[in-house]
């Protein structure tokens, strides 16, 4: 059985760090708030690269070498999924890490940011009610 609750917390964290982001909703805000919304996206961006190595290290080894075969089955293909949504978030930082990059595409970094958000959120939904009750068995 692997204790979940960091990761779970970890998870509290994302949120409230997307949602401090989020609520610049305009164009002007973006850019009038650009310094702030930077650094908070690169504390997102360090949050989930500890909640990655957390992961990588002590949950899905123990799953993935599960005696149940199911079990290694769903950590495995959550492991494949993750791959793809942390390059499209890198992706994401890489091209907003600054205030001058948010400052100077607003209206890109609004969309970008609602497109990846919501991705992350469903990821980490999903880990919370699909990957974490297998830790239980």
């Amino acid at each position: 059985m692997i204790d979940t609750g960091n990761l779970e917390r970890q998870h509290q964290d994302f949120f409230a760090l997307m949602d401090k982001i989020s609520i610049h909703k305009s164009e002007g805000q973006v850019k009038a708030h650009a310094s702030a919304i930077a650094l908070l996206l690169n504390q997102l961006s360090g949050k989930l690269k500890i909640h990655a190595i957390s992961e990588d290290k002590f949950l899905y080894p123990s799953l993935m070498n599960h005696s149940n075969s199911s079990v290694k089955t769903i950590s495995q293909n959550f492991y494949a999924e993750m791959g793809g949504l942390a390059q499209v978030f890198e992706e994401f930082k890489s091209n907003f890490a600054t205030t001058n990059k948010i400052s100077a595409n607003p209206a890109a970094f609004l969309s970008e940011s609602q497109k990846v958000f919501t991705a992350l959120q469903r990821r980490v939904n999903k880990e919370n009610t699909e990957l974490y009750p297998l830790a239980a068995l």
